[in-house]
């Protein structure tokens, strides 16, 4: 889902680390590598340079961390303002 990998995305930016994201978000490393990486394929940039012991953003990756963030806000609001909206009534009248 394209929003997980948002998350993914932006967790992993903030930590610093593609696994402790993955922790995170009860995700094993490997499926949140191959997450990332189809993101990657999807936006056709690398948003990350990887190495051993580092994990950086790209250019690409700093300009894509700002508007999954103002997605990522804006579902969380819609979610917020639907929620709960259509129950039904209970309890005594």
């Amino acid at each position: 889902d394209r929003l997980d990998a948002y998350r993914l995305f932006v967790r992993a930016a903030e930590t610093g680390g593609i696994s402790r994201a993955a922790r995170e978000l009860g995700l094993t490393q490997p499926a949140a590598s191959r997450l990332l990486g189809a993101l990657e394929d999807q936006l056709g940039a690398r948003l990350f340079a990887r190495s051993t012991r580092s994990l950086t953003l790209t250019e690409a990756g700093g300009l894509a961390l700002d508007r999954a963030r103002a997605v990522l806000a804006e579902v969380d609001g819609l979610e917020a303002a639907v929620h709960g909206l259509d129950r039904i009534p209970t309890g005594l009248l």
